[in-house]
């Protein structure tokens, strides 16, 4: 196996998780988040994973301990640091000038969420299928979540009063509004990561434009 360089995991080099590993270390956590997108935790072993590190599998439990503590190593950036430092990048997190179109808010934030999974592919797809099974892994994201995302929240219930003010956006209470904005989101992503379904521009579009058709307050006239 041909592994990927460090540039390929941006939410782990640009989060400075790899400047406290070294270079033996690093591509044994590089060797993990492909193995473990590629087959899953259950089916991986960390035999694998030090040949295709290049490493001895004592290298792995010496920094690691166990195969879990090397899962432990992708997901615990995750939940702690990595989706955290994301929510201040994204488009929605950033107070729209009055004049911002709600097809163009829409269509910038799906694109967001669009780059943000391809580039980060191999590391979602793990979380999200971790996501399911460890309830302890759960209950850490949320409360994860609700103590880093206050700022990103308060900012887009801010985008979405002003689309109510212009009369542009239709007048439901926010969270129902983005519970939808993200379900159609989460459908894109999860074809895209677990059945190898392209997001083609079309794809993107005609839900950009379904997802503008939802949310249009013209739409109950």
């Amino acid at each position: 196996m041909i592994l990927p360089t460090k540039v390929a995991y941006k939410l782990f080099t640009e989060t400075h998780v790899f400047d406290e590993l070294t270079d033996k270390q690093s591509r044994i956590l590089i060797a993990a988040i492909k193995i473990f997108a590629k087959k899953g935790y259950s089916n991986s072993s960390t035999k694998e994973i030090a040949e295709a590190a290049g490493v001895a599998e004592e290298n792995i439990f010496n920094r690691f301990t166990n195969k879990y503590g090397l899962l432990q190593a992708v997901i615990k950036p995750v939940t702690r640091s990595i989706f955290p430092a994301t929510f201040s990048q994204f488009t929605d997190a950033k107070l729209i000038v009055r004049d911002t179109d709600l097809h163009d808010f829409v269509k910038a934030v799906i694109e967001d969420r669009i780059k943000f999974m391809k580039d980060n592919a191999d590391v979602l797809k793990i979380f999200i299928a971790e996501m399911i099974y460890d309830d302890q892994l759960r209950t850490d994201f949320q409360a994860q979540f609700a103590n880093s995302a206050i700022s990103y929240l308060k900012t887009i219930d801010q985008n979405l009063k002003i689309f109510k003010q212009k009369q542009a956006l239709i007048d439901w209470e926010n969270p129902e509004i983005l519970r939808i904005m993200w379900s159609m989101v989460a459908g894109l992503v999860v074809s895209y990561l677990f059945f190898n379904q392209p997001v083609t521009t079309d794809k993107i579009n005609h839900t950009v434009d379904a997802l503008t058709k939802a949310l249009s307050k013209d739409r109950i006239d």
